[in-house]
């Protein structure tokens, strides 16, 4: 597996549908992304984010 975010059909997206396709693929993993952040720090689990990211 590569570590390449972007799927290779869409990589080099050369038409609206598929850049379109890109766009809603991307912001759907961000806002996957900022609920776990969010839940994280909710649940207790914040804690250690906080650590992590303040040293």
């Amino acid at each position: 597996m590569t570590n390449n975010a972007i799927p290779p059909e869409l990589e080099f997206a050369d038409d609206g549908d598929d850049m379109r396709q890109r766009d809603r693929r991307l912001n759907r993993t961000r806002l996957v992304a900022w609920i776990v952040i969010g839940a994280l720090i909710l649940t207790g689990g914040g804690a250690t984010v906080l650590a992590l990211i303040f040293g």
